[in-house]
Order: structure tokens, then C-alpha cells, then sequence
């Protein structure tokens, strides 16, 4: 069983809308702006999650990878002249992931 890690309590608005605590959301990962699904579990519990990143968020997180590869490229050459490939091949010994 789910043990909830802590519980907090609201009252639904006339509209039908309830406030989830700024704690709850964090512990949940939601973030304004960002989709969510919402289902009813086998114990009868509505559960909202995130459902990911968003599109613009998948964009942002790919462009700041890109620039922190960037960054580093090249900072750091291989005195022995090495590929990679036979690098990894040197610390990793017969081993293979």
C-alpha cells in the first residue's frame, strides 16, 4: 500500500475547482503550463500526474544540451591521440555494456 507522504486538505469551489498546494504539485511534478491526465485508481482515488514535456519543453531541454556539449567540445583533446572508441576500449578493458 501507497502511504501518502503528507495530506493536505481544500474545499472545491462552486465551479467544481480545487487547489493542489504548491508542495503537493512539486512532489508531483507538475509545473503551470504543462498537460496532465487525471484517473480514478482501483481504490477509487483520483490521481493527476504529469504527462510530460511538452513539446516546447522537449525543444528547450534538447537546445541546452546541445550548448552545454558545445561548451566543453574540443576542451579537453586526447594527448595519446586516440578515438574514443579505442579510449573506451583501454579503461574498460574486455568489458562491454
Amino acid at each position: 500500500m501507497n502511504a501518502p507522504i503528507k495530506i493536505e486538505t481544500g474545499t472545491m469551489t462552486s465551479k467544481g475547482q480545487i487547489l493542489i498546494p504548491k508542495a503537493m504539485r512539486d512532489l508531483a511534478g507538475l509545473a503551470p503550463g504543462q498537460p496532465y491526465k487525471v484517473q480514478v485508481n482501483e481504490a477509487g482515488q483520483v490521481v493527476v500526474a504529469p504527462l510530460g514535456f511538452t513539446p516546447e519543453e522537449a525543444a528547450a531541454r534538447s537546445r541546452r544540451v546541445r550548448e552545454a556539449i558545445n561548451a566543453i567540445a574540443g576542451k579537453y583533446p586526447n594527448p595519446d591521440g586516440m578515438s574514443t572508441d579505442e579510449y573506451m576500449r583501454e579503461i574498460r578493458g574486455s568489458y562491454e555494456p
